[in-house]
Formats: C-alpha cells, sequence, structure tokens
C-alpha cells in the first residue's frame, strides 16, 4: 500500500488534517493580516476546510488545489457559492496565471520535498506585500535520534525554515505551534481510522513510531511570513 492510499484511507475524512484547531487557524489568518477580497492560494486544500474557514471569518476568496478526488470533490461541494476555486491537479506542479494576496500549505511540503523546498517554490506565487503560511513539521530539538531522523529527512528546524525565508526575502510575522493536546487529538483520530480499515501492522508502527520519539521530537508550527 502506498503513502497515497494510507492518507486516504487514515485522514481524508478529517475535517483538519493537521494537528491544529480551528481557533489556531483563524488566529494565523489574523497573523497574515487578512482582509475581505484578498486572493488566496491553498497548495493541497484536503476538504476545504481552511478556505472555508477563513471565507467566512475573513471574506477571503482564491484558489484551492488538491490532489486526491474525493477530497477535491468535498472541498468543491463545501466551498460552492463562496467564489473560491477548487482545482483537482498536484500542487508541486501548479502554477497560477496570477500571484496570490496569501499562499499556504498545511502538511503539503512534503510534495515540494520539504517545507524550505515550499519556501523557494511559492515564494514567487505571493504578491509584494503578502504573506507565505507554512504549517508543517519541525524538529523540537537538534539532536534527534538517527532511526528517527531518517524517516523525516525532509523536516527542518523553526530556525532553518526561517534563516531560508528570510535569504528569500521574507520575514516572520508570526507563529504558532501545536499543543500536546492538539497532536493527541489528530493522532487519535488517524489511529481510529486505521482501526477501523483493518491496518493493524501500520497502526502498530505509527503508535510505536510516535509514542517513542514524536511526542519529544518533532513539533508541528504554523509560520507566517511576509513579503
Amino acid at each position: 500500500m502506498d503513502d497515497d492510499e494510507i492518507g486516504k484511507r487514515t485522514q481524508s475524512n478529517l475535517k483538519i488534517m493537521n494537528p491544529v484547531s480551528e481557533t489556531k487557524l483563524i488566529l494565523a489568518g489574523k497573523y497574515a493580516n487578512l482582509k475581505p477580497g484578498m486572493s488566496v492560494l491553498d497548495v493541497g486544500c484536503g476538504n476545504g476546510t481552511l478556505l472555508d474557514l477563513w471565507h467566512k471569518e475573513f471574506g477571503i476568496v482564491g484558489t484551492g488545489i488538491e490532489l486526491q478526488k474525493e477530497s477535491a470533490s468535498r472541498a468543491r461541494n463545501l466551498l460552492e457559492g463562496t467564489g473560491i476555486t477548487v482545482i483537482e491537479g498536484d500542487g508541486a506542479a501548479y502554477i497560477p496565471d496570477e500571484s496570490f494576496d496569501a499562499v499556504c500549505a498545511f502538511g503539503t511540503a512534503f510534495i515540494f520535498g520539504g517545507a524550505e523546498a515550499a519556501l523557494e517554490q511559492l515564494a514567487g506565487q505571493v504578491k509584494e506585500g503578502g504573506c507565505l503560511v507554512i504549517g508543517d513539521r519541525v524538529w523540537k530539538k537538534t539532536m534527534v535520534p538517527p532511526e528517527f531522523a531518517r524517516e523525516w529527512g525532509e523536516v527542518p528546524t523553526a530556525f532553518e525554515l526561517t534563516s531560508t525565508a528570510r535569504e528569500l526575502g521574507f520575514t516572520l510575522t508570526g507563529m504558532i505551534s501545536a499543543s500536546s493536546d492538539d497532536w493527541d487529538r489528530y493522532e487519535s483520530a488517524i489511529w481510529q481510522n486505521a482501526v477501523s480499515e483493518n491496518m493493524d501492522e501500520y497502526l502498530r508502527y505509527i503508535q510505536d513510531e510516535y509514542l517513542a520519539y514524536g511526542r519529544e521530537f518533532m513539533d508541528w508550527s504554523c509560520f507566517v511570513f511576509q513579503v
């Protein structure tokens, strides 16, 4: 079973496919200074939750792109009538015809080869004065057990990610991190789906990884970078 199939079976029905709450997503939008009518590109928009939330809270418009057919369909239905377009396709290969007031990638940096690579590829899609919002895994510590670090070779520290953003001309204007409760809720939802899908071997693997290493060494943070 490949990673796409695993993700589809364990996460595609989650409202938020990251260890973050709606309250924190709204705070990220405030840090990005979103206003009515601003355009947002959500790369890997999942079921459309973030775009729907920001549309209701800030009045944004824009585009979501999602590779998984079922999730793209859910997002399209959720966002019907909002003025937000949902495209079924590969976010890593998508080149928009215009730039956006905000570009965001939540939990999807892996499609670019990691968060630092995502910054480099998405930087040119943000309007001057706009924001690039990256929500993804970062290391809590610089010293990580090799057997765990090898599984997440593309993950940077928060300092490394911010340093790369500065080199690209961005300024960090806001940061939000997942709490232990956020992580536990997210992981538990995946475990429950794995149980219902009879994915016993995968369930044991991800539980062991999370309990032995993830809770101590892995963080999930949202970074708001302004051009």
